[in-house]
């Protein structure tokens, strides 16, 4: 893919870019919207070259155009050189804290360099997540793994940051043609699929944190690290809500929800019996649940002989093991409910990606800075989750 797209030229890149802007995605696999985005966003990274290198000829030109003597467009002695920057660049890195900090007044003077970081990739990228200053990816990227590492089901799922409103097509059932006996020379039925579309069109999540006048002179590198923590604890904890929320509202509560037999218990035959509801199998099943019902119901749980059934496992992100699935800590789940199941099947897709604005209230003397995000989650395949409630009288 990447050999093709590098021997495009930047008006056939374009039209690509057209097209699958254009493209019906309801129509595709998980694995083809999966190559369709990686596909877009090389895409975009190739525009972006081309058209830097497109300028800097233009540049070039420009100066042999201008400068009699000086037929190799080279800069005049003294001119430095022009350097291109990304929102990856350290110098735009560190200009961009600096600005949040509030900069010069707050005793973080911007370099003339992290001035020109800023202005250049706010004049001349492609990146854009809809902010004044963009994130950095590493930053973003820092904060999703957090929020991942605070969250085990944001970690588990099938997660996406297409940048856009994401269709997924769903089969749920074929009407005939399935796989079936025949006769000699005779064909199977013709096949007929049934479909469903999920749309993940998004909801916007926020959290803002205030600094005082003070504290906004703290070191930029104390800053980054705050400023992470702060926007990805709050954030991701929001985000792991809103998930299971859609989890807790889209499986199959009819047939997949039941009670323990034993009042503030759970028994072998209760874990055993929530494990046989679950249909529709993708990659590893996973018992989740709040830390205090973890170890109030399920590390003591023996079997006939008195052998323990948990299993403690020092694996990061999980508890132990229970029946071979892992047994993960999520507070979203509500107090003493068990939900077990195939996270694979649940689709998280992130619309817009973390964004960080600040603002000042001159009246309280705090500056103001406020994560965004924009996305969407859903579970796909009802019946792959189950829920087992311990029942408290």
């Amino acid at each position: 893919m990447k050999e093709k797209i590098n021997a495009m030229t930047l008006t056939q890149l374009e039209a690509r870019a057209r097209e699958i802007d254009g493209m019906e995605l309801s129509t595709l696999s998980t694995d083809e919207l999966v190559a369709i985005d990686e596909e877009r966003q090389y895409i975009r990274v190739r525009m972006a070259e081309m058209r830097l290198a497109a300028a800097r000829v233009q540049e070039q030109r420009s100066r042999v155009a201008a400068g009699a003597g000086n037929p190799l467009g080279k800069a005049p002695a003294g001119e430095p050189e022009k350097k291109s920057y990304t929102s990856e660049s350290a110098e735009y890195r560190s200009g961009f804290l600096k600005t949040l900090l509030g900069g010069a007044e707050f005793g973080h003077p911007l370099t003339a360099e992290e001035r020109t970081a800023i202005s250049y990739v706010a004049t001349t990228t492609d990146e854009t997540y809809g902010a004044k200053l963009l994130v950095s990816k590493t930053m973003a990227n820092e904060i999703w793994t957090r929020m991942e590492e605070e969250h085990a089901i944001l970690g588990d799922i099938t997660m996406y940051r297409t940048g856009t409103i994401l269709e997924i097509a769903v089969h749920t059932g074929i009407v005939q043609g399935d796989a079936d006996a025949v006769d000699e020379n005779e064909a199977n039925d013709d096949e007929v699929n049934n479909f469903i579309t999920v749309s993940l069109t998004g909801q916007d999540f926020s959290k803002h944190v205030n600094i005082s006048y003070a504290m906004a002179k703290m070191a930029i590198d104390a800053f980054e690290p705050f400023l992470i923590n702060e926007i990805a604890g709050r954030l991701g904890a929001k985000l792991a809500a809103y998930t299971f929320g859609k989890i807790a509202s889209g499986y199959d509560s009819t047939n997949n929800a039941i009670n323990t037999a034993a009042v503030k218990a759970v028994a072998y035959k209760d874990v055993a019996g929530l494990m046989a509801l679950l249909k529709n199998a993708k990659g590893q099943a996973v018992f989740y649940a709040r830390r205090n019902t973890i170890y109030n119901y399920l590390v003591g749980m023996v079997d006939t002989t008195g052998r323990p059934i948990f299993q403690p496992n020092a694996q990061a992100g999980q508890e132990g093991t229970l029946i071979g699935c892992p047994v993960k800590v999520e507070d979203a789940v509500g107090a003493n409910e068990i939900y077990v199941g195939y996270p694979k099947n649940v689709v998280g897709n992130t619309i817009q990606d973390i964004m960080i604005e600040s603002d000042r209230d001159i009246k309280k003397h705090v500056i103001t800075h406020s994560g965004y995000a924009r996305y969407d989650a859903k579970l796909i395949q009802p019946a792959s989750f189950a829920k087992l409630t311990v029942k408290q009288s």
